[in-house]
């Protein structure tokens, strides 16, 4: 999951029967969820203010590719609020 400028500042932890919540720094800001549905394997949301349909739960691949699309939605999320992680120049 390297190359996102914000990738230090987002982080996954482990929640109950195979979710994950995916954190800014110490925030909540979503959640990851196993699914069985065809070729989905995984589900993921977003809660960012004004990140409209992020809101709503989102098909991934699998665990992984769900935890790399948060990663790129919260790391467009963040350029676009004019964010750049402590030292850089984002």
């Amino acid at each position: 999951m390297a190359g996102h400028a914000h990738d230090s500042v987002v982080s996954f932890e482990r929640l109950t029967l195979g979710r994950e919540a995916v954190m800014l720094g110490k925030v909540r800001v979503g959640e990851i969820s196993p699914i069985e549905s065809g070729r989905y394997q995984a589900c993921f949301r977003l809660l960012l203010p004004e990140a409209g349909a992020s809101h709503a739960w989102q098909p991934a691949r699998d665990v992984n590719d769900a935890k790399r699309l948060a990663l790129a939605k919260v790391n467009d999320w963040m350029q676009a609020a004019g964010l750049a992680p402590a030292g850089g120049q984002g």
